[in-house]
């Protein structure tokens, strides 16, 4: 009997929100059509409007309904925590929340304090607004910002001990907030009741150190699994107790990427250069290795799946398109002359590649190489880009952009 693998979606989340870190399924792609190809932030054109933000963060923007949501943080040490919310429509401020990180010096190693502490996307439920920050403050929100329940990892389990500080996002599962914290001193993945905030488990992962990678829930034979990258491995654990699964090495160190799930396939990669590797999650006894690519691997962009092909691209500015089956190449070409950070994201036919200095480059999503638009934004972009109701919503490293008809 073949054994499905669904990604476990946020409950009644329709297809036009952009409710959580890499979309409404969680790989970076809307079913939505009708989003622009062409704009100019620089001369004003399809800019919808541009809000200024209160702080530092590289965390994208989610969208439910009528609201948008970003976080930030300022101050001296970035212990400030702001949650804000905007009006899809107008980008009229509605309400933002401000609380204080305990402890209020969490340090940073190697990032760069302008940077702040908000490097992870929130949650968006009907109900609630959950964040994470890289204090490692675990918030709670309903939906008029009112806090609900607030906890401290750091100061329950100690500093977090990371060179670029907590990147990965909250993830909402069958009641449960998963949270993955990879860092040097005791890693671990953590289940939080949605309601209350209490730990339902805490799952050591030894071995693991630094990574910044988002976690993915899946369905393996009839039970549900949150799969997790970091340090050379691939890891399953049972949803509902916590408990490992199963493991793969098939990895680099320093994972960053957030992998992508297609049936009872997943694809990932990992580390600086590391490979793209893919994975049959339905094979027994355990998950097995079907291809690798080791050919412009990324570090921080996390890959896109438009049918049966694969798209990504490394950290100078090099895209790729590879054959989802086999891995063989499509097309590899250079789509932009500075650093890329933010994750791509795909709609309509169309791949969306944006640079750190705020261009974005629209490709068709074929097997043939070619470029619809670049578009610049005239403001550095360190976040990924959010689809939503025909219009990309872009966090800029001053203001959230709201980009349409």
């Amino acid at each position: 009997m073949k054994r499905v693998i669904l990604l476990a979606l946020l409950p009644v989340i329709a297809a036009a929100d952009w409710p959580q870190w890499r979309g409404p399924t969680a790989d970076g792609v809307s079913a939505e059509t009708g989003f622009p190809v062409e704009w100019d932030g620089v001369k004003g054109t399809k800019v919808r409007w541009k809000v200024p933000l209160p702080g530092a963060g590289n965390g994208s923007p989610v969208v439910l309904g009528d609201d948008v949501i970003v976080t930030a943080t300022s101050g001296r040490h970035h212990s400030e925590l702001h949650v804000q919310c905007y009006d899809r429509a107008t980008g009229k401020p509605k309400w933002q929340t401000d609380l204080t990180a305990t402890p209020a010096d969490a340090p940073f190693s190697m990032f760069p304090p302008e940077r702040g502490h908000a490097a992870s996307t929130p949650v968006l439920t009907k109900k609630a607004v959950f964040a994470l920050f890289g204090t490692g403050d675990l918030v709670c929100l309903d939906r008029a910002g009112k806090p609900v329940w607030m906890r401290s990892l750091t100061k329950e389990y100690g500093i977090i001990r990371n060179d670029y500080g907590i990147a990965a996002s909250p993830v909402v599962a069958d009641g449960l907030v998963l949270v993955q914290v990879d860092h040097l001193e005791g890693s671990y993945l953590l289940a939080a009741d949605a309601a209350t905030g209490k730990t339902k488990w805490k799952t050591a992962r030894t071995g693991v150190y630094d990574n910044w990678a988002t976690p993915v829930v899946v369905t393996v034979g009839g039970v549900k699994q949150i799969v997790c990258l970091g340090t050379k491995t691939i890891a399953g654990y049972d949803l509902a107790t916590g408990k490992q699964a199963w493991s793969l090495d098939a990895l680099e160190r320093l994972c960053s990427c957030t992998p992508v799930v297609r049936g009872d396939k997943l694809f990932a990669v990992s580390g600086p250069s590391g490979a793209n590797v893919a994975i049959d999650l339905a094979a027994r006894p355990s998950p097995k290795v079907m291809w690798q690519s080791k050919k412009n691997g990324p570090f921080v962009p996390s890959a896109v799946v438009v049918d049966d092909l694969y798209f990504f691209t490394d950290d100078q500015g090099t895209a790729s398109c590879l054959d989802l089956k086999t891995g063989a190449e499509k097309w590899r070409e250079r789509i932009g002359s500075g650093r890329m950070r933010p994750s791509p994201v795909a709609a309509g036919g169309h791949v969306y590649f944006t640079a750190l200095d705020g261009t974005t480059t629209v490709v068709k999503a074929a097997a043939g190489f070619e470029v619809v638009a670049k578009n610049p934004l005239g403001e550095e972009v360190a976040a990924s880009a959010s689809l939503s109701r025909g219009c990309v919503f872009l966090r800029g490293g001053k203001h959230l952009w709201c980009l349409g008809k």
